[in-house]
């Protein structure tokens, strides 16, 4: 069973705005809004935050400040707030489609693949020659399907250690699609299941190249210690 292999986005392509006279109705936006994209160029990343939501304050239709409030809670990692400004700026500047691609990869980072579908066909619309929107849109649709394909393979594997709870073989099974969807914990704790229950092929244990993953931690060589 093989580990299956995310394809990942294109990078944002997210950038400041500078405000104008034409966009904002308050100096105070703009100015607090180009002071704000300094602070970011300069790494100082939490008071560029503070700026960009002065600017919002003073003009809550300013879609360059907005857009730029959420470029930059991207750049903390703080994932839903960035989700949320890029809402609100897509409200505030519908044709706009560098905005749809920024909010459908991070529904994508989130594994919200059918928001992010619908977020790039949304952007498509407004820019159909977007080569950005329609290169993500095909990750995204290559992306649910390893995923449904995933959920679809666990719940399989659980319900045979369900159906079999004394099966040390239904068990192993379980431990082998943890590992090889990187969920090392719930590994370790089936194939200790799998080893309690009389799983005594241990040469194979050692060799499985689906646990490969798990053999530099500690809890590995416990696990077989004095097998």
């Amino acid at each position: 069973m093989r580990t299956l292999r995310w394809i990942a986005a294109v990078l944002v392509s997210a950038a400041l705005f500078a405000g104008t006279a034409a966009f904002a109705a308050s100096n105070e936006a703009i100015k607090r809004n180009n002071f704000g994209a300094e602070l970011v160029k300069q790494g100082r990343l939490d008071e560029a935050v503070s700026e960009f939501r002065a600017a919002v304050s003073a003009d809550p239709r300013f879609a360059a400040a907005q857009m730029n409030l959420a470029y930059t809670y991207e750049r903390l990692g703080r994932e839903d707030e960035a989700i949320a400004g890029y809402k609100k700026t897509v409200e505030l500047e519908p044709r706009n489609a560098k905005v749809f691609n920024n909010l459908a990869v991070l529904y994508m980072k989130k594994n919200l693949y059918d928001e992010a579908i619908q977020t790039l066909e949304q952007g498509l619309t407004v820019d159909p020659t977007d080569t950005t929107l329609q290169k993500n849109l095909e990750i995204a649709k290559a992306n649910r399907g390893m995923l449904k394909e995933r959920e679809a393979r666990l719940a399989d594997a659980q319900k045979q250690a369900e159906d079999r709870p004394k099966d040390p073989r239904a068990a192993y099974q379980l431990a082998r699609v943890y590992a090889s969807l990187d969920r090392q914990d719930q590994a370790f704790e089936w194939l200790g299941k799998a080893l309690q229950m009389g799983f005594d092929d241990i040469r194979f244990v050692r060799e499985d190249p689906v646990l490969s993953a798990l053999r530099p931690d500690p809890r590995f060589a416990k696990l077989l210690e004095g097998r």
